[in-house]
């Protein structure tokens, strides 16, 4: 088993894979309620294991890009878990999980959105023609008329915020007609991170999320999965 969370949007989140299922999950929706809810949810999270006698073999979180006040809860919230515990790490790229947990509603190269703020985006392209590998080596981050590109099959991620209102624009019709709204979530996580179990981490002084600002954003090259 897996226990995975999600605190890089508005929606915190946290589910349980095992052997390629998800067997547990909870969620809410709304600002700033990550520090009221998280910490609940694993003790719950973590008593559905307990009574299903099943081993906890490691923990994921969504490492971003996303929300800077989100992300920093899930992270310390889970690195103090996961030493408490003795288990392992196992840091998940948002996208990533976004782009597996859409593997089978899309096609072509398809690229995931992540709103940063004002009008500046984060994105990376995955081609599901190769079961969703990685197009880009490292996140994108331009301004939202930078996102329409003819060689595009599919744009992909939540509008909202002031995204959302730009989608509606005359000026983003061609990324409107072809975008597909989904939320980040814990259950895409745990179920991605049953294949990434190699990259599990117990030295965690290190781990950081990868922030929504572009003067924060680093580089990740992920496996393909």
């Amino acid at each position: 088993m897996i226990i995975a969370c999600d605190t890089s949007s508005v929606v915190c989140s946290v589910a349980i894979s095992h052997n390629g299922s998800i067997v547990w999950e909870q969620e809410d929706i709304g600002a700033q309620i990550h520090i009221e809810k998280l910490s609940p949810f694993l003790k719950e999270a973590l008593g559905y294991c307990t009574s299903s006698g099943e081993t906890l073999q490691a923990l994921a979180i969504a490492i971003g890009p996303g929300s800077f006040n989100g992300l920093r809860i899930g992270l310390a919230t889970m690195k103090a878990l996961a030493v408490a515990l003795e288990l392992p790490l196992i840091p998940i790229p948002t996208t990533d999980a976004m782009a597996y947990g859409m593997r089978d509603k899309l096609s072509g190269i398809s690229r995931a959105v992540i709103y940063s703020h004002r009008n500046f985006v984060h994105f990376a392209d995955y081609d599901y023609s190769k079961s969703a590998t990685i197009v880009t080596p490292e996140f994108k981050y331009g301004a939202w008329d930078q996102l329409a590109e003819k060689q595009i099959d599919h744009y992909f991620g939540k509008a909202d915020r002031g995204f959302d209102a730009w989608l509606k624009g005359s000026e983003a019709s061609e990324v409107q007609s072809r975008f597909v709204n989904v939320d980040a979530k814990a259950s895409f996580v745990a179920l991605l991170a049953e294949s990434r179990t190699h990259l599990g981490i117990r030295e965690l002084d290190e781990l950081e999320p990868l922030y929504n600002a572009v003067y924060e954003a680093k580089k990740w090259v992920p496996p393909q999965f």
